[in-house]
């Protein structure tokens, strides 16, 4: 692992799991057919696949409307004639699509190096494929002055930072049990050898799988 800026390491963004991509289940596509009675007392019948019932459902968790005051805004849009089951899709589509985009824009990574510059304690954070994404200024401060170092530009010169255990193998640990992973570190530059302990958690990010690493002890 290695340096190139001073704040932080851009790697390619487009490391996604290959779950981002899923089969679509039969039962998501099925067809089903639900009455459905306005506040008013009309009724009407509506048949959607499956995965736009839940999409609905999960529109409707935690809010006062119901699935009545759903179908009735829908209707009032699309008018008695026109298509209401294709008005729903829409209707769940979006909604999905807009909390989506606020998820990602949380999730970003542009909110997780606020994150890491907002850690009163050395921490980095590292992908998968043992880049160093980001590290704050108090893990420059430690580097420093543990490899004795007299400038930033000795550690773009053959800097490594290692882990005892393997990258990809606390991120497997992590998402299974969700509890943070305690190793060992090594830092190198210039001939000189920095050792520690460091806590990993998974880096809140929707772009790739990373770690964030708070070093306790170095």
């Amino acid at each position: 692992m290695s340096f190139s800026d001073r704040q932080l390491v851009q790697v390619d963004q487009t490391d996604l799991s290959p779950a981002a991509m899923q089969q679509v289940e039969t039962s998501d596509a099925e067809p089903k057919f639900r009455a459905i009675i306005g506040k008013g007392g009309t009724r009407r019948g509506i048949r959607l696949e499956s995965i736009y019932w839940d999409g609905l459902s999960w529109l409707l968790a935690g809010s006062r409307q119901s699935m009545g005051d759903v179908v009735e805004q829908a209707a009032a849009q699309v008018g008695e004639n026109s298509n209401l089951a294709s008005m729903l899709r829409v209707v769940a589509f979006r909604w999905m699509w807009r909390r989506m985009a606020a998820i990602e824009n949380t999730y970003s990574l542009e909110h997780l190096n606020t994150l890491i510059q907002a850690c009163p304690t050395p921490a980095i954070v590292l992908t998968r494929d043992k880049k160093i994404q980001f590290f704050n200024e108090p893990f420059m401060t430690m580097l420093k002055q543990r490899l004795v170092l007299g400038n930033v530009a000795q550690l773009s010169a053959g800097f490594r930072f290692m882990l005892d255990t393997q990258v990809d193998e606390a991120i497997q640990s992590l998402s299974a049990r969700g509890k943070l992973v305690t190793t060992g570190f090594t830092a190198t530059c210039a001939g000189k050898q920095l050792t520690g302990q460091i806590n990993l958690a998974m880096a809140p990010s929707h772009q790739k799988q990373m770690v964030i690493g708070y070093v306790v002890r170095g």
